[in-house]
């Protein structure tokens, strides 16, 4: 890793849905023209790219106060309004730069949802969306996966306990009370989720009030202060920081397990079954021999890097 990544970063969310979508036949393009700009301007993170838009967060190094950042520029020449959030680092939180092409750029596996046609009503960060977690006759719901939650959400909000973004269709359909609520009001990490979730819900109940936190969590954490807060605890996200809290100041709380990407806060590194960079326990009865040993290898890998006074790309110290 280069000195940049000890530098004060940029680190940029962003999505956009599109209409017309992008031909498939534009996407290999877009992707080589996106990759020669983001490694000159030393961008690191992930960038999904589909026919339907875009999605990601990256970092790269602060713009100076008078400077423009060449980095949105490109992408909202790319992709007009983009939706973005920013905030800062102290040093870089990615270790490199992925540019992946994918049917969607935030799965759920229905080819007829789409939000730039139908989704909810944004409600914006703050006392307007205080009021509808309060009202009884609101189904609030967390959209995230069980493993983000954990970390923290609003209160009164219904967590669907789901391991990935393409469960929450059945739970909604199967197990959640959103037919007999009056209205409806879903949230996630910056808003993308909720996008397709709230496209899906109005689809099922055309008749029922849906809204949307405009920004996500990252957008209430960042303009609510914390003595005002309805959220409780700290955001997942999906980078070295691991979550982030109010005024999206990186978490002092948990950290990482390397082996099965699990965020720990420090009570779970307390567990007999945690070894750094090995195990804890949400994966010790689960890993084999041979992720074992990997681990291992890898751990070996690191240190040796460390003795010499380098920054193993796969030291999760050092981004991902």
């Amino acid at each position: 890793m280069s000195e940049n990544s000890e530098t004060p970063q940029q680190v940029l969310a962003l999505y956009k849905f599109i209409s017309p979508v992008i031909p498939e036949s534009s996407l290999g393009p877009l992707k080589e023209d996106l990759q020669s700009f983001c490694l000159a301007c030393q961008v690191r993170g992930t960038l999904i790219l589909a026919g339907e838009g875009i999605n990601g967060t990256i970092c790269y190094p602060l713009p100076g106060e008078n400077e423009t950042d060449v980095v949105v520029k490109k992408l909202q020449s790319k992709f007009p309004g983009l939706r973005t959030r920013f905030s800062k680092s102290d040093s870089c939180i990615f270790a490199r730069l992925r540019i992946k092409i994918k049917k969607e750029i935030v799965t759920l596996g229905d080819a007829d949802i789409d939000p730039t046609r139908i989704a909810g009503t944004y409600v914006k960060p703050g006392l307007e969306w205080d009021n509808l977690l309060k009202d009884p006759n609101c189904l609030v719901i967390d959209t995230r996966n069980d493993y983000e939650v954990r970390l923290g959400t609003f209160e009164n909000a219904v967590n669907p306990e789901t391991q990935n973004f393409q469960d929450f269709p059945e739970w909604l359909t199967k197990k959640s009370t959103a037919a007999s609520s009056k209205k409806i009001a879903m949230f996630c990490t910056g808003g993308i989720r909720c996008e397709k979730a709230t496209s899906m819900v109005k689809k099922l109940y055309p008749e029922k009030p849906i809204f949307h936190l405009d920004g996500g969590i990252l957008a209430y954490l960042d303009t609510v202060r914390q003595d005002q807060s309805t959220f409780h605890g700290e955001c997942y996200v999906f980078d070295q920081r691991v979550a982030v809290g109010h005024g999206l100041s990186p978490s002092k709380e948990f950290l990482t397990c390397y082996a099965c990407r699990q965020p720990l806060s420090q009570k779970d590194r307390q567990d007999p079954t945690y070894a750094e960079g090995l195990s804890c326990r949400y994966c010790k009865s689960n890993s084999t021999e041979t992720q074992r040993i990997r681990c291992l290898d890898r751990n070996k890998q690191i240190d040796l890097a460390a003795k010499r006074g380098k920054h193993h790309i796969y030291d999760p110290k050092y981004g991902m």
